[in-house]
């Protein structure tokens, strides 16, 4: 039995031995028969499974490749999200760009970031805005209605009823008495004649004749003496028996003037007094040429004076100076004043405001003498209807006859849009624009055509049409959006960015690292100086040109871009560089010569300097500083201009190249962003000529 068992346990160990590699063999076999049967699918799943796998491939071939640009420097376009910003290092953002033309210039900002950025608009209207002119000048006397006593004979003044100035006088009231004894001698030349005409009773007709030719030539030789016909009368009947006569006033009002005193003795012809009527009086002005095309006779005029602060006065402009004065460029500009109430009195400083309706070309639109008649020699003489000027006598002709009133039912009225809604960036002029229907703000740069200003709006002439709604308050934020997304802009026209902008203001090259101050210097205040600048410059244009009313008018617009600039944002010592040059261009001269436009243009360039020094420029042109050593006797002074030529704005004509370039400033972003002083360039050699 154990003899069995062991002989069945050797043969159960041969079998094993020699059957487990093919039963593993057969289960291996097994099992890559089931996973075969497993892992198959049905036909139509494989057909969708290689539809997906052709339209991915589809995709991924015309698909380009996701960009990614910088938030500060546009024109930066890199294919790695990972990569750095290689101007300031910055992480990258996504380009997300727009399809279509029309979208080039629009820029979609969230509802809360609009909110924000308190973004506000206008509609663009039709009508006609009023321009407002600020003239000076001081109240005088009406020479119309002024009278100069002056003497008919010689003789001695005896007495003198009015022997101080500003004494008030009714017409007929005396004056003085005089002693003459060539008028003694007519007198008694009368009485002989009229005695000789009443002894010719019985003569000739012809001794009658005569005797009443002399009578007559003795009567007229004492009124042309100034003899009232009164005092003739009284000589005549015998009750004048004094030998003084007395002088009388010729109209009523206020002597102005006294030549003589008691006990002078004058000659034909010598003055003795002046009265004026001061119940009416003129304000003498002078208007500068650009300030002329908005000057038209008839006009109302406002003007206040210091002595009745807070009170406005009024009048009608009565005569304009048909000529410029060749050395202060300015012209005459008269009003006519109504001073029944004596508040106003000669010798008055005056500031007024004339305020002008501007039509689409600039012309202006005046009726306010529409149906009016008026003296041809006389124009302060206006009437209802027709009669005589109470001045010269001559008739009177209808106001359109002139040629000075307008008829504004025949004027298409403007385009006009806020002054708040342009962006200036010297050669062009951006408003940006809401797109309606839009579910999100939405809004279009567009360059525009401006016309003439009128105090808070501009004429539009292209680029806009009546009804849309333009930005009035946070077009520099929107311009600002345009330039992130690297779309055409106020600073880049062109679109794709401006460069290293921040570098550029602080003088960095491309490619250095970005420092404290150039991080600290807003977009929004750098697009903010442009206007700053295109003032100064066209205010240095202008005292080249000797046009002082160009330099008035520039300045008022460097003070209004100076309070369009805003500091938020501007932190540390560029806070401080700009509050300084800030400081230098704020003014508050009033300017009527040349003399005083220059003293402030010299203040104004000292800060222009330093802010170009401290902040750069961002338009599309490189500026020059130029000096000349004579101007301000000797002493010197610079400037910043346009251009490679001196064009001197301390002597204008006199000597308008006179001097030479110390250094130019080219536009920031570009390859020369520092100043580079030339003080030996070729061809700016010192000219005195």
């Amino acid at each position: 039995m154990n003899r069995f068992l062991k002989i069945l346990r050797v043969t159960v160990a041969w079998i094993w031995r020699h059957t487990s590699a093919g039963v593993a063999v057969v289960l291996i076999g097994l099992a890559l028969v089931m996973g075969y049967h497993l892992g198959q699918d049905s036909p139509e799943a494989s057909t969708e499974i290689a539809a997906n796998a052709h339209d991915d491939q589809t995709d991924d071939t015309a698909s380009e490749p996701q960009m990614y640009t910088c938030s500060m420097h546009p024109s930066v376009r890199l294919p790695d999200p990972d990569a750095k910003c290689p101007i300031c290092f910055m992480e990258l953002i996504p380009v997300t760009a727009d399809v279509g033309e029309d979208h080039d210039r629009r820029v979609t900002i969230s509802k809360s970031a609009a909110a924000l950025s308190r973004i506000e608009t206008a509609q663009v209207g039709r009508f006609f805005p009023t321009a407002s002119t600020r003239l000076y000048g001081k109240m005088t006397f009406d020479e119309t209605a002024v009278a100069r006593l002056t003497a008919y004979f010689p003789g001695r003044i005896e007495r003198l009823f009015v022997n101080y100035l500003g004494v008030s006088v009714s017409k007929g009231d005396h004056m003085a008495e005089v002693y003459s004894p060539e008028l003694l001698a007519a007198f008694e030349e009368l009485r002989q004649s009229i005695a000789a005409d009443q002894n010719t009773r019985g003569t000739s007709e012809i001794v009658r004749s005569t005797t009443r030719d002399m009578l007559a030539a003795a009567r007229e030789k004492l009124r042309l003496f100034g003899i009232t016909p009164e005092q003739i009368a009284e000589i005549e009947n015998g009750s004048f028996d004094s030998d003084l006569l007395t002088i009388f006033a010729p109209i009523g009002g206020v002597v102005t003037h006294l030549a003589v005193r008691e006990g002078d003795y004058v000659q034909t012809g010598a003055a003795i007094a002046t009265v004026a009527d001061l119940s009416r009086l003129w304000l003498d002005m002078e208007a500068y040429e650009s300030q002329l095309p908005l000057l038209r006779w008839g006009q109302p005029v406002t003007f206040t004076v210091e002595s009745h602060p807070g009170e406005t006065f009024e009048g009608q402009i009565s005569f304009i100076e048909p000529m410029v004065d060749e050395r202060t460029r300015t012209a005459a500009v008269r009003v006519a004043v109504d001073n029944a109430d004596r508040r106003l009195k000669p010798g008055m400083y005056v500031s007024a405001v004339v305020r002008t309706r501007i039509a689409d070309h600039g012309a202006v639109v005046n009726d306010e003498l529409a149906g009016r008649w008026v003296g041809p020699m006389h124009p302060s003489e206006l009437q209802d209807g027709p009669g005589a000027c109470k001045i010269c006598g001559m008739d009177l002709v209808p106001t359109e006859s002139l040629g000075v009133v307008g008829d504004s039912s025949e004027v298409e009225m403007p385009l006009v849009i806020p002054r708040t809604a342009v962006l200036f960036t010297g050669t062009r002029s951006v408003v940006y624009v809401e797109v309606p229907d839009s579910e999100q703000p939405t809004y279009e740069g567009r360059e525009v055509v401006l016309g003439p200003r009128a105090d808070d709006f501009y004429v539009v002439r292209e680029g806009l049409r009546e009804g849309e709604s333009v930005v009035v308050d946070g077009a520099f934020r929107i311009d600002s959006a345009m330039q992130i997304v690297a779309k055409p802009s106020m600073m880049t026209p062109a679109g794709g960015g401006g460069g290293n902008a921040h570098a550029g203001h602080t003088g960095m090259a491309p490619g250095a690292m970005p420092t404290e101050t150039s991080a600290s210097v807003p977009e929004a205040f750098m697009a903010a100086l442009k206007p700053v600048y295109a003032a100064y410059l066209d205010a240095q244009e202008s005292l080249a040109g000797d046009d002082v009313g160009g330099f008035v008018q520039a300045a008022d617009d460097l003070q209004a871009a100076l309070e369009n600039v805003k500091e938020v944002g501007l932190v540390g010592e560029p806070r401080g560089e700009w509050r300084r040059a800030a400081a230098k261009l704020r003014t508050e001269t009033a300017v009527t010569t040349p003399e005083q436009a220059r003293v402030l243009f010299e203040r104004m360039s000292k800060g222009i300097i330093a802010l170009e020094r401290a902040f750069g420029h961002s338009t599309d042109e490189t500026w020059h500083v130029a000096y000349c050593p004579m101007a301000f006797d000797n002493a010197g002074a610079e400037w910043m201009q346009r251009g490679d030529k001196v064009n001197n704005p301390y002597f204008g004509s006199r000597m308008l190249r006179c001097g030479d370039i110390r250094a130019a400033f080219p536009p920031t972003g570009t390859a020369a962003d520092a100043v580079s002083d030339m003080p030996d360039m070729p061809g700016m050699e010192h000219d005195h000529e």
